[in-house]
């Protein structure tokens, strides 16, 4: 079967990530993706001195065409929306395209480590949360959450840092702002006694929780939530359940930053996940039955 997916994210000429990061992955699991740039950069903004174009005012253009010509999507992504009008756009973007059946999954880029990315404004913020309330999927790190969910941040860091079921105990009272989506709250660094500290993507679904650990590799990368977010909408595509598609998102990290770490990538150049790619192909004994099993 056919699987096609509409891509609404950033064009980076550097950094591994949003749209070449998308795509790549969404190619190597075999599904068509469509892209919608909302801006063009010179590298991802991390890079000092980076150039940007916003494409808010041409995204209207590909939701008219598109729609004139009758195309349907199995998908939905959206990633970087560079303004409050390129979250309007995508808006207007997922209320026409987003049927029955069609799987959309926001991955809400606001910020990281307890900051707010530069550019970002209390407009970007509201804009995105009204997106958020529109996903089948979402897929924020910590201070994405609570950014969206109006949390104080230091309280919920906090307790990330010393009390992990106190922790898990708040996200889960606040994710009832988003009951309708399958949660995935990511990067979420866990004390663990042997090796020190995991990082945890944390599934909250229909009010369960579903911890997915991995060990904790360090370093930050350009473009781990593009690539994760990616994997995770086309497995789902594909039918893999929820923890099984996030587990596999997550190995897939976990692989391209130990060979980035092993080659000295900078940071901002993302990881060398390019060698995996052929890995992500899905199988028959990938495929669960149960949607969490």
């Amino acid at each position: 079967m056919h699987l096609r997916a509409a891509v609404i994210n950033d064009l980076s000429g550097l950094g591994r990530c949003s749209l070449s990061a998308d795509i790549a992955v969404l190619a190597a699991m075999g599904i068509e993706a469509c892209p919608l740039p909302t801006a063009v950069l010179t590298a991802q903004t991390g890079y000092e001195g980076y150039r940007s174009v916003s494409f808010a005012s041409h995204m209207e253009a590909y939701r008219c065409h598109w729609h004139a010509l009758g195309i349907k999507f199995a998908g939905i992504l959206s990633g970087y929306l560079v303004s409050p009008e390129a979250a309007r756009q995508t808006a207007e973007f997922v209320d026409t395209f987003h049927h029955p059946g069609v799987t959309y999954l926001c991955d809400p880029v606001l910020g990281d480590q307890g900051r707010v990315y530069d550019g970002f404004t209390d407009a970007s913020i509201k804009s995105m949360r009204g997106l958020a309330e529109k996903a089948d999927i979402l897929t924020p790190n910590l201070t994405e959450f609570c950014l969206l969910t109006g949390t104080e941040m230091d309280a919920m860091m906090k307790e990330e840092a010393t009390d992990k079921d106190a922790l898990f105990a708040a996200l889960i009272q606040k994710a009832a702002a988003f009951s309708q989506a399958d949660l995935v709250i990511t990067g979420i660094p866990i004390k663990n006694k042997k090796s020190g500290r995991d990082i945890c993507n944390l599934i909250i679904s229909k009010g369960r929780i579903y911890p997915v650990t991995f060990p904790h590799l360090g370093g930050s990368y350009s473009g781990t939530g593009d690539l994760f977010a990616a994997v995770l909408l086309a497995a789902r595509l594909h039918k893999e359940g929820l923890v099984p598609s996030v587990n596999k998102a997550g190995q897939f990290i976990a692989k391209g930053i130990t060979a980035a770490q092993k080659e000295h990538t900078p940071s901002n150049a993302g990881i060398d996940y390019e060698p995996f790619l052929p890995l992500l192909r899905s199988s028959k004994e990938d495929d669960h039955d149960s949607a969490y099993a």
